[in-house]
């Protein structure tokens, strides 16, 4: 069966349905208004159509196909090797606490919520991290004129 793509007639999110539930009432997402749902010969419907359903898994599981890296040559023993960054984690010993929301990592549109992340706790040994927490916060955005969700990272770590 198809789906069904319109815009809600009140604050013009777009929405996809599947064809059955046309007629039914919804409420939209994006406003929680109820609106109605168009049938495919509305104005500003498109019909688009279903990806067909996976055909179903075969009784017996794929054996799986292993490739092992061979090496010539002896043993290598891995020995962590001191850094400058040793040298910069070693401070006052006073717990500090920092928190990076996500709404300040987005450059010319992209997320780099991840990235700054790993940049900052690459400045610190896995012992001077105390704890690391999501955080989910509320921020109203002066555009939509709207209080918008986001989520952050508190972060406890010993200097």
């Amino acid at each position: 069966m198809a789906d069904l793509n319109f815009n809600c007639p009140q604050c013009g999110q777009n929405l996809t349905t599947d064809e059955s539930l046309t007629g039914s009432e919804i409420e939209c997402p994006s406003c929680n208004k109820p609106i109605k749902i168009p049938s495919p010969g509305d104005e500003n419907v498109q019909k688009v159509e279903a990806e067909p359903p996976a055909p179903p898994a075969s009784q017996e599981p794929e054996p799986k196909k292993l490739a092992v890296p061979v090496h010539e040559g002896g043993e290598v023993q891995l020995k962590k090797e001191s850094t400058k960054k040793e040298e910069e984690i070693s401070g006052d010993g006073k717990i500090r606490v920092k928190t990076i929301k996500r709404g300040d990592c987005i450059e010319l549109g992209q997320d780099k919520f991840d990235e700054i992340v790993n940049q900052f706790l690459e400045k610190f040994t896995r012992e001077q991290i105390i704890s690391i927490q999501s955080v989910n916060y509320a921020h109203f955005d002066p555009t939509t004129q709207k209080y918008l969700d986001d989520y952050g990272a508190l972060i406890v770590y010993e200097r």
